[in-house]
C-alpha cells in the first residue's frame, strides 16, 4: 500500500478529490492509503496562523518554516518520508517521476504551497523535491499536487479497469515515451468524417503499424522534443 498525504490549509478541498475516479477505486483496492492534512492543526500560536510577513520586507506572506516542520513531524513512519513542494520554475512534472514515486516504497507527503511561498529552511531542511507542473503561476500548490497525485495513483494496482491503460499513455513504455496515437469510437461517421477504415479492418498488424506512424506524427508535430 502506498501512503500518500497531502499538507495544506485547505484539506477539505484536497480530501473531496479522494472520493472520486483512480483516488477512490486504488483506496478501495487496498493500494493507497490517502490523507488530506491540515496545516492549522500545527499552528504555534492560539490564532492558528501559518504564515508571516518576510524578513526584508516585500509583498506577500510567507509560510512558516516551523509550522510545516510540525506537520512533517506529525507523518506516520517519519523516517520513510519523500516530502514533495510546489514551486514555480522548479523542475517540470512528468511521466517517468509518477512511476518512479509509485514504486518509491516510501510514504509521500505532498505540501501546497500558499502565500509568497515557503520558508527556504524548510526547503533546504525537509523537502527531497521540488517540482512544478508548468511555467504559470497559480494561487496555491493544490491543484497542482493533485494532479501529481493524480498521475501516480493511477499507476497503483486497481486504480484503473485495465491495468495496461496506464502502460499504454502518452510518455510510457508502451508508447515508447511517445504521445499516444488518436483514438475513436461511434459513430463511425461524424459530420462526415469516417473513422479511419484500417481501424474497422480487424488487422491487427496492420492496426499496429497505424497507430505506430500516428504516435510519430502526433509527437513529431505536437512534441518534437521528445524524440531528439
Amino acid at each position: 500500500m502506498l501512503s500518500i498525504s497531502v499538507i495544506s490549509i485547505h484539506p477539505r478541498f484536497v480530501a473531496s478529490y479522494g472520493d472520486f475516479g483512480v483516488m477512490r477505486a486504488a483506496t478501495a483496492a487496498g493500494s493507497l492509503d490517502f490523507r488530506a492534512v491540515d496545516l492549522r492543526d500545527f499552528a504555534v500560536d492560539r490564532h492558528a496562523s501559518v504564515d508571516d510577513a518576510p524578513y526584508g520586507g516585500g509583498d506577500g506572506m510567507v509560510m512558516r518554516a516551523d509550522v510545516l516542520a510540525n506537520a512533517i513531524a506529525a507523518q506516520t513512519s517519519q523516517q520513510n518520508l519523500h516530502v514533495i513542494a510546489t514551486a514555480p520554475g522548479a523542475k517540470l512534472w512528468t511521466q517517468s517521476d509518477a512511476r518512479r514515486l509509485a514504486g518509491l516504497e516510501k510514504n509521500l507527503v505532498f505540501v501546497c504551497g500558499r502565500f509568497a511561498g515557503i520558508d527556504q529552511r524548510f526547503i533546504d531542511q525537509h523537502v527531497n523535491e521540488e517540482f512544478s507542473i508548468g511555467d504559470f503561476v497559480v494561487s496555491g500548490g493544490e491543484l497542482p499536487v493533485m494532479a501529481m497525485v493524480d498521475s501516480v495513483v493511477r499507476m497503483l494496482p486497481g486504480a484503473l479497469g485495465n491495468a495496461a491503460s496506464a502502460r499504454d499513455d502518452s510518455f510510457s513504455e508502451g508508447m515508447a515515451g511517445l504521445l499516444e496515437y488518436p483514438i475513436y469510437t461511434r459513430p463511425s461517421v461524424f459530420e462526415g468524417i469516417k473513422v479511419p477504415d484500417v481501424l474497422m479492418s480487424g488487422d491487427h498488424k496492420a492496426i499496429a503499424k497505424w497507430r505506430r506512424e500516428q504516435a510519430l506524427a502526433r509527437t513529431r508535430r505536437l512534441r518534437p522534443d521528445l524524440l531528439k
